[in-house]
């Protein structure tokens, strides 16, 4: 538009207008002319306008996000929604008594002992012998476990012992149904489970029991933690103590526990 104007000033002050009495035909032609070029100049004003006008419908249109579940969107930034767990949530089928720093992982007990009564530690009676599940910490017990399993298996193939009936449990999202064998593929059944570690055993005892987020028979619980060759750590859920006793004729009790 400013080039229009400019244009139009510049054309009536380059015009000399004759004298009505000289030619006022003159002066026609000379309007005339100049209403000519005053169109063409709004023709192309008016072209470049159409060519901005398609530029502009040509850009990409704004983009609108609506967040699903477990996303959210703050501005340009979209991130995942981060669910932390807590101590004492119920979750896969059992209790969470530990959460790493994240929030996102840590470890989970069963809501009930995978066996009514106590069982030994050791597998028949072939004698004592070192197994090498001595590992202890987080995450311990399950290389102990199947360490465990693997040493003493072949003493008696039909027996049972503590870190087998752990690592043979499995239950329902309910917590406290045995899944049937085979697992129906419709059902939801939680069997990666292991005897703890005398750490992570420690850690059951003092964030759920002593917590009141859970419920413990007062008696003595086996870890996977082996004292020695005769020997191996359980801790007595009537005041947490940590002692060690026999691996064959000490009956102690068995709470599975599993990652997540």
């Amino acid at each position: 538009m400013k080039k229009l104007i400019t244009l139009i000033t510049l054309a009536f002050s380059s015009v000399t207008f004759a004298n009505d009495s000289d030619n006022i035909w003159y002066n026609i032609q000379v309007l005339y002319n100049l209403t000519s070029e005053l169109r063409q100049i709004t023709q192309s004003l008016r072209n470049d306008l159409n060519g901005l006008m398609a530029k502009v419908e040509a850009l990409p249109k704004p983009v609108h996000y609506t967040a699903g579940d477990g996303i959210e969107i703050n501005g340009s930034v979209i991130q995942a929604k981060v669910s932390r767990h807590t101590i004492g949530e119920e979750y896969r089928g059992g209790i969470v008594f530990y959460v790493d720093e994240s929030g996102q992982h840590g470890l989970i007990a069963s809501k009930r002992n995978a066996l009514d009564k106590g069982i030994s530690w050791r597998n028949g009676d072939s004698g004592n012998k070192i197994t090498n599940a001595q590992g202890d910490g987080i995450g311990a017990g399950e290389t102990n476990t199947r360490l465990i399993i693997a040493q003493q298996t072949a003493d008696n193939q039909q027996g049972n012992f503590a870190a087998l009936v752990a690592a043979n449990f499995k239950v329902l999202g309910d917590g406290v149904t045995p899944c049937k064998t085979p697992v129906a593929p419709d059902a939801v059944c939680y069997g990666d489970w292991y005897l703890p570690s005398a750490y992570e055993l420690q850690l059951l005892y003092q964030n759920l029991q002593s917590n009141n987020l859970s419920s413990f028979a007062p008696e003595l619980y086996w870890s996977s933690t082996e004292a020695g060759v005769s020997k191996a750590w359980l801790v007595s859920f009537a005041d947490g103590a940590i002692v060690f006793d026999k691996k064959a004729s000490t009956l102690g009790k068995v709470r599975p526990i599993c990652e997540f």
